[in-house]
């Protein structure tokens, strides 16, 4: 196992070496040694390598008593790994989730039942049925649909009810995908490492546009995921930009960084995000103007999309550091920022349950660490699983 993870990790690294080497037809093995997580209340429901687990958040418990009863789940899945962020259903009694091969390219889709912990559905079905390949981004459920991308190219809609496709054929973007696709409205936005951004009709699978359209100036990869915030779409590329899209496919305006790897997330008309050289940014959403001062400045590559509640940017890196700092003027809010071990990088996006923030770090050394539990105010850890060693 630990064999594995490091493995992988030195994939990563030697895809950061190659970032700009990357193509659609070549490059480095895939990233996927970061976990996936959804939070529910004071449940964490956490992808992590080999395990799918069911973690109470709660900070007066017993950590020996932090994982609920009946997990990790009890799948049969030799040679499979779990990466992908994971869906909840509305009614909280379904989870759905990717999975990657640990050797090749051949993903698929499972839907878990969160009361009697088995497995509901899984596709693909039969051997003909389209494999999405390795699936590194998170699943989206709107309604009783389930999109989402995986290592082939092919971007797919299934029924959330018995996993079957929507549409008549996948789209297929021809490269492989690692990012989590964003709906709104009738389209469904996903970047695909052609280079190029597409919009989809939910409806049927077809190619509303692309973006760079045939015969515009190429962009760099685009190994992140998109999001939309009203009428605009982002992504952002290793070509160190970040993209502003309209719905018709046009360029708005485009924001220099480092190179980017997940997209922003927008609150209250400022757009939030960090590059992979240690910069985090606040720009206008309409202009793509800056709105602090300066970019902050922290200690690692910035991976993942930010988290911001209450006026305070949660952010990780691939250093083992998180930080919270001032949405407002983008100074720290913790007295310094949180350090795990050497090796626990944070490579995905942290969430709120009640006080308590909680982070999932990528897996390293003899002792991995499936999540970390910090006073949101203060950056103190209040607890980890699983629990340290007495």
């Amino acid at each position: 196992m630990i064999q594995l993870l490091s493995r992988r990790w030195t994939a990563i690294a030697l895809l950061i070496v190659l970032l700009g080497l990357l193509t659609a037809c070549g490059g480095a093995p895939p990233a996927n040694s970061w976990p996936g997580m959804i939070v529910d209340g004071t449940t964490a429901y956490v992808a992590s390598s080999d395990q799918i687990l069911g973690l109470d958040t709660s900070p007066d418990i017993s950590d020996n008593l932090r994982q609920l009863r009946g997990w990790p789940l009890p799948l049969k899945t030799a040679g499979v790994a779990y990466h992908s962020q994971p869906a909840l259903s509305d009614d909280h009694k379904t989870l759905y989730l990717g999975t990657d091969a640990v050797t090749g390219n051949s993903g698929a889709i499972i839907a878990v039942d969160l009361d009697a912990l088995t497995l509901k559905w899984s596709y693909p079905m039969t051997d003909t049925d389209p494999n999405p390949g390795n699936i590194y981004g998170g699943i989206v459920q709107i309604s009783n649909t389930l999109y989402l991308a995986g290592g082939n190219g092919y971007l797919m809609a299934l029924s959330a009810t018995n996993g079957l496709p929507i549409w008549p054929k996948p789209f297929d973007t021809g490269a492989r995908i690692w990012s989590t696709p964003a709906v709104s409205g009738n389209r469904v936005y996903v970047a695909s490492q052609d280079h190029h951004l597409y919009a989809v009709s939910t409806e049927d699978g077809t190619l509303v546009w692309k973006f760079p359209a045939e015969g515009a100036p190429a962009i760099g990869t685009l190994a992140g995921s998109p999001s939309v915030f009203g009428d605009t779409v982002y992504v952002g590329s290793f070509d160190g930009n970040l993209y502003a899209v309209g719905l018709n496919g046009q360029q708005k305006w485009v924001f220099k960084a480092g190179r980017l790897w997940d997209p922003p997330v927008e609150v209250g008309g400022t757009l939030f995000f960090g590059d992979l050289t240690g910069n985090v940014y606040a720009l206008d959403s309409k202009t793509g103007q800056p709105k602090w001062p300066q970019p902050a400045t922290v200690i690692g590559g910035v991976r993942a999309t930010p988290l911001v509640a209450n006026g305070v940017v949660y952010i990780g890196t691939d250093q083992f550091k998180v930080y919270a700092l001032d949405a407002i003027n983008g100074r720290s809010k913790w007295q310094v920022p949180f350090a795990a071990r050497d090796g626990d990088s944070f490579l995905s996006t942290p969430a709120l349950s009640g006080s308590v923030l909680v982070i999932a770090p990528n897996l390293a050394t003899g002792d991995p660490i499936r999540l970390y539990g910090l006073n949101k105010d203060t950056g103190a850890m209040l607890w980890r699983f699983p629990p340290a060693a007495k």
